[in-house]
């Protein structure tokens, strides 16, 4: 008896392994065969419509001055004075500052003297030479003595006064190199130097910025850049300064990408006559593109599948992929530009779920067919 007991428990283990390792598969076979015969379950649907969509992108980047410079001593030397300031506005060609210059200022007078002591000298040497052409027009003078003595002296003093002008020119231009001037119109965005200390010609001792104009410098990638237009008006937020949107011009786009950034340099200018915006400042340039009357499904009604995009309609109650080529999106909604028309019944819910030929109960839709695309969301 108690072997008899021994085979009957066994025999139970065996039939309960089987049945649940069978379980799951029928349960799985009896839901397919479910679906198949009573359609998707609750599928939410919703007529392709024409409709606005405002297409946005915000790309951050940094102020920049459109002009700027910063200014280098063409000579070392001792700082003799200090016309300006940092926060100063300089016109271009306005001394900035003069440094020690006794010696070039003398080597200016000597040149100058000794221009003037050419000049003396080619005039006389002219004098004589058009006596000299008087006398040998009246054979009063050989050739030989009038070329030697008188046309020779005067080549000789009118050589000298080139010379002596040249001598001067190089001397004021060294004596104008220990003025440092403006190279352009703007504010002073720096000073770096102080009265008595050397100035030497590889440290800037100032710099300069034109701030009635500023520009943003943005980077965007291969998507973006065709997106941009020399000319073309965009919003820029600089949250600093107000919460108002500025207009900016697209002043620049780079034909190239950045080799290290891997990307286009793009270059946004505003107006600055109040100098509001500084450089060094972070803006954001918010691009906008209202497209009208184009055709609209929600964003979670396509999949990207093998490279393609595709959506299920509902035709004849069934589901049928279709392949479908996309434009522009927003937060809910996304372009069809190909492979859609006004009116076809796109299945919105899990349609990652479907296949292609699977029936859908068209009469369990729940709340309608919305005929406005503001509704989709939500």
């Amino acid at each position: 008896m108690q072997r008899y007991f021994i085979y009957l428990a066994v025999l139970m283990a065996l039939t309960s392994l089987f049945f649940a390792g069978c379980s799951p598969k029928e349960e799985q076979n009896k839901g397919q065969a479910g679906m198949a015969r009573s359609g998707l379950a609750n599928p939410r649907v919703l007529e392709v419509d024409e409709g606005v969509l405002s297409e946005t992108m915000t790309l951050s980047g940094t102020l920049e001055a459109l002009n700027s410079a910063n200014v280098v001593a063409r000579t070392s030397g001792k700082v003799a004075t200090l016309s300006v300031d940092v926060g100063s506005r300089v016109s271009i060609g306005q001394t900035l500052m003069t440094l020690e210059a006794e010696e070039l200022a003398a080597a200016v007078a000597s040149a100058e003297a000794n221009l003037e002591n050419a000049v003396v000298t080619y005039d006389l040497a002219l004098s004589k030479y058009e006596r000299g052409k008087e006398l040998a027009g009246a054979e009063a003078l050989s050739k030989t003595d009038f070329e030697e003595n008188y046309e020779g002296a005067f080549r000789k003093a009118a050589a000298a006064v080139k010379v002596a002008r040249a001598a001067l020119d190089q001397s004021q231009a060294r004596y104008n190199d220990a003025i440092i001037k403006a190279p352009l119109s703007g504010i002073v965005t720096a000073r770096n130097i102080n009265v008595g200390e050397l100035a030497g010609s590889s440290t800037p001792v100032f710099s300069i910025s034109n701030l009635d104009k500023v520009v943003v410098c943005i980077n965007v990638n291969e998507q973006q850049v065709n997106k941009f237009a020399e000319g073309q008006r965009v919003g820029v937020k600089v949250s600093a300064v107000a919460q108002n949107l500025f207009t900016g011009v697209v002043a620049n786009i780079a034909l190239a990408a950045d080799p290290k950034l891997k990307a286009y340099p793009i270059k946004i200018e505003l107006d600055n006559q109040e100098h509001k915006l500084k450089p060094g400042m972070f803006a954001e340039v918010v691009w906008e593109n209202k497209l009208e009357q184009v055709l609209l499904i929600p964003r979670e009604a396509v999949i990207a599948s093998g490279g393609k995009s595709k959506v299920f309609v509902v035709e004849n109650e069934e589901a049928k992929e279709r392949v479908v080529e996309t434009g522009a999106a927003d937060g809910k909604n996304i372009c069809i530009t190909a492979g859609l028309s006004k009116g076809d019944k796109v299945i919105v819910s899990n349609p990652e779920t479907l296949k292609d030929g699977m029936k859908v109960n068209t009469s369990r839709i729940r709340g309608g067919l919305p005929k406005n695309p503001g509704q989709w969301g939500g």
